[in-house]
C-alpha cells in the first residue's frame, strides 16, 4: 500500500502521462494562434487602464475555463480547440497592438504578471475538454481487448490545478498588474 505522499505523486505522474498529448495539442494551438494574431494585427491599440476586481476577474476566467471544458465535452474537442485558438489570437493581437503603440512597459506591468498562470489554467481546461474523446478512445481500446483505465482522480487533479492557477491569476491581475 502506498503512503499518501506516494499516492499523490502517482496521481500527478499518471495525470500528466495520460493527458500529455492533449496538453501538447492545446499548447500548440495556443502558440500558433497567438503568433497568428500578433502577425496579422499591426495597428496601434489605445489602452484604457482599468483596475479589475478579484471576484469579477475570477468569475470571467472560470467562465472561459468552463466554456473550454464543457464545450469540448459536447463537441469531442472541437469547440474548446477553436475557443482557445480565438483567445490566443486575440491576446496576440493585443500584445502586438500595445507593443506597437506604447512599447513593452504596459505589457510587462499590465499583462505578463498574470498571463502565465491564466494561460496555463486555460490550457488545462482545454485539455480537460478532450475527456469525451479520450473516453471514447478508452472504450475503443477495451473493445479490442486492450487494458486501459480512466482515472477520475487524474481528471480532478487537473481540474483543481486549473482552478488554482486561475485563482492565482485573478489575484495577480487585481493586485499586481497595472499599466
Amino acid at each position: 500500500m502506498l503512503g499518501a505522499r506516494e499516492e499523490a505523486f502517482a496521481v500527478i505522474r499518471r495525470a500528466i502521462h495520460t493527458h500529455l498529448p492533449y496538453m501538447l495539442l492545446s499548447l500548440g494551438v495556443y502558440i500558433v494562434c497567438f503568433a497568428f494574431g500578433a502577425v496579422i494585427f499591426s495597428q496601434k491599440l489605445t489602452i484604457h487602464p482599468t483596475s479589475m476586481a478579484f471576484w469579477t476577474t475570477l468569475g470571467h476566467n472560470l467562465m472561459v475555463g468552463a466554456i473550454l471544458m464543457v464545450g469540448g465535452w459536447l463537441t469531442l474537442g472541437m469547440a474548446n480547440t477553436l475557443y482557445l485558438g480565438y483567445n490566443a489570437a486575440m491576446l496576440g493581437a493585443i500584445v502586438r497592438g500595445v507593443a506597437t503603440g506604447y512599447g513593452m512597459q504596459p505589457l510587462m506591468t499590465g499583462v505578463f504578471p498574470h498571463a502565465i498562470p491564466e494561460i496555463i489554467g486555460h490550457i488545462l481546461f482545454c485539455t480537460l475538454g478532450y475527456e469525451t474523446w479520450r473516453f471514447l478512445q478508452i472504450v475503443k481500446k477495451r473493445a479490442r481487448g486492450e487494458e486501459e483505465m480512466l482515472y477520475i482522480r487524474d481528471i480532478l487533479f487537473l481540474l483543481v490545478l486549473a482552478v488554482a492557477l486561475l485563482i492565482i491569476s485573478a489575484w495577480l491581475e487585481s493586485t499586481v498588474s497595472h499599466v
